[in-house]
């Protein structure tokens, strides 16, 4: 040890001394920090469910994030592949095919395991068949809905050449168009739109089962900068559908989703009887599973972006997050 008088005068010794709790107690504080994700989705509804939760029972707060839920509509995975959004929801082809093309972009949650939707048609049109020849919305050629639909118009022996398509992301823009006559059917979520007046010609999940309808991506820099916070949000999104499919919960989670969603609470009361006591439509896990991701490759060959061989699932899907949330 040095000397005093050749190393720090007392003075120098002491004011160090005194400042050590101060950069300790800094420390922590930055180890606190909130974490601010901005979250994009198409728009509020039962989708976000268990991010809801999250947010309302303080959940997320408890972990110092604050979600910054913003509507990105159709352009979501841009967003994110731009820097714009930290995390987005959307179908997953959306995200699969930004990340085939190099983006950097992965899928990190599935969180609705199968379609949610039912096709309505004007009233004069009773069954599948009727179809033919008319003027269907659908989320996009590319889109998930068009991996649902495809199968279902099948059922009847109808190829997608037989009808013809326009596209609007937004279920609530569909039925927009359909309400107004301006299209003859649409893919709409089940049951919001099943008392409406419209021809109801059924639900698209028997004709395409075991295919996720919507999935949560991150921008990947931004992601390995706050892995802590992204790990969090995985855990706190399985703890928010461990909640959800706990029928004591069911008129609190209403409450909840009433506060987002801005829907009469009758129609969000069927879609909890439809979503999560019916269909449990909400993935305990998070994961993806190596027979489900046959499944989405399966469905980007119907949409035309790949063909077999199939590229690696890690290609589309990084499943380090809801790893380490079992932890």
């Amino acid at each position: 040890m040095l000397p005093v008088s050749q190393g720090l005068p007392w003075r120098g010794v002491l004011a160090l001394l005194l400042a050590l709790p101060l950069a300790s107690t800094l420390s922590a504080g930055a180890a606190l920090a909130q974490t601010k994700i901005t979250a994009g989705m198409v728009a509020h509804g039962p989708a976000q469910w268990p991010q809801y939760i999250a947010t309302e029972l303080g959940w997320l707060k408890q972990d110092n994030i604050e979600l910054d839920f913003v509507t990105a509509g159709g352009g979501g995975a841009q967003q994110l592949a731009a820097g714009a959004l930290d995390i987005c929801h959307s179908g997953y082809p959306d995200f699969a095919r930004a990340s085939l093309q190099g983006a950097p972009v992965k899928i990190i949650i599935s969180d609705i395991v199968a379609s949610p939707y039912a096709v309505f048609a004007k009233p004069a049109i009773k069954q599948i068949a009727d179809l033919k020849g008319k003027l269907i919305s659908i989320g996009g050629n590319n889109d998930i809905t068009f991996i649902y639909i495809k199968p279902f118009l099948a059922s009847a022996g109808l190829k997608t050449s037989d009808v013809d398509f326009i596209f609007a992301k937004a279920a609530g823009d569909r039925f927009s168009a359909l309400a107004a006559g301006g299209i003859d059917a649409t893919i709409l979520n089940h049951p919001t739109y099943s008392k409406l007046g419209f021809s109801n010609l059924g639900d698209t999940k028997p004709y395409a089962e075991d295919i996720p309808f919507t999935v949560w991506a991150a921008n990947m820099p931004w992601a390995e900068k706050n892995r802590n916070a992204l790990t969090a949000f995985a855990r706190n999104y399985r703890r928010g559908v461990r909640w959800l499919y706990d029928a004591a919960n069911k008129e609190q989670a209403i409450d909840i989703l009433m506060k987002y969603a801005r829907q009469a609470r009758k129609d969000l009361e069927e879609a909890y009887d439809y979503q999560v006591t019916k269909l449990k439509l909400y993935g305990l896990a998070g994961d993806v599973s190596d027979k489900t991701y046959e499944k989405m490759a399966e469905g980007l060959v119907e949409i035309g972006f790949i063909k077999k061989p199939f590229p690696p699932k890690s290609a589309i899907f990084d499943g380090s997050f809801v790893q380490q949330a079992t932890n």
